[in-house]
């Protein structure tokens, strides 16, 4: 009697604890704007993950607090960032895989000539990219910063602003308004996208690495490109 009552409790004990375990191997990332690269991203991660036993949950968070929630482990990391982040959010742990590029783009009336000639400039609130870009120049205009890409277009169209930095990724989804008088494009800068984790994680950084290697080897990831049509290719998946 005894021993069943034991056995009792430790089938309770297992069935009421199993949530407990099976969370433990869901880690939770802020949803990213539907993009094909974005897509792509989550796509390939969710594979890798799945790979070394674990899943990915999206949640809508605000994309704007997205990356300090991730520094402060409210999030478990972030799905895709250029290394521009690594300077301030020092709990951020690279995955050393190049997930994709993306093109850093200004688009500015064609004159002035130069972005250092630009009075102001619209950035995109929630990327360091573009901050840390500026800060390697010259440029000594003013930085007006907006919650999404609508409202930089918006304001160069009707050329409150001179110039507006864009990340390429968000702009299949978008079309700039067409503006009165010369307006020009220029590719400033390619970066690299990595994903990253909050230091809490740090035992799956290596899992992780390999388990996105052999999904590149086995030929998962390029199928997953031509899916997406995603016409770039990466320099490499190892550490820069």
């Amino acid at each position: 009697m005894h021993q069943r009552l034991s056995t009792l409790l430790l089938l309770g004990y297992l069935l009421f604890s199993a949530p407990c375990f099976a969370h433990q191997y869901n880690l939770t990332f802020n949803r990213p704007e539907s993009t094909p690269q974005a897509n792509y991203v989550l796509e390939l991660l969710t594979l890798a993950y799945t790979d070394i036993g674990h899943k990915i949950h999206v949640i809508d968070f605000n994309r704007q607090n997205a990356l300090l929630a991730a520094n402060n482990g409210v999030l478990d990391g972030q799905l895709g960032r250029d290394i521009s982040v690594e300077n301030n959010f020092n709990n951020l742990i690279r995955v050393d895989y190049e997930l994709l590029q993306f093109n850093l783009v200004l688009y500015k009336a064609c004159q002035p000539n130069t972005l250092e000639q630009l009075k102001n400039v619209a950035i995109l609130a929630g990327y360091p990219v573009q901050k840390r870009y500026l800060a390697s120049t010259s440029f000594m205009g003013n930085i007006i910063e907006v919650k999404n890409m609508n409202t930089q277009l918006n304001l160069l169209a009707q050329k409150k602003v001179e110039g507006a930095l864009l990340l390429d990724f968000f702009m299949d989804n978008k079309s700039i308004p067409s503006p009165t008088g010369c307006f020009e494009k220029e590719v400033l800068m390619i970066y690299p996208i990595y994903h990253y984790l909050h230091k809490k994680n740090k035992n799956l950084v290596k899992k992780l690495q390999h388990a996105l290697t052999k999904l590149n080897s086995n030929g998962t990831v390029y199928a997953l490109r031509a899916k997406y049509n995603l016409k770039f290719k990466n320099r490499n998946h190892a550490a820069l």
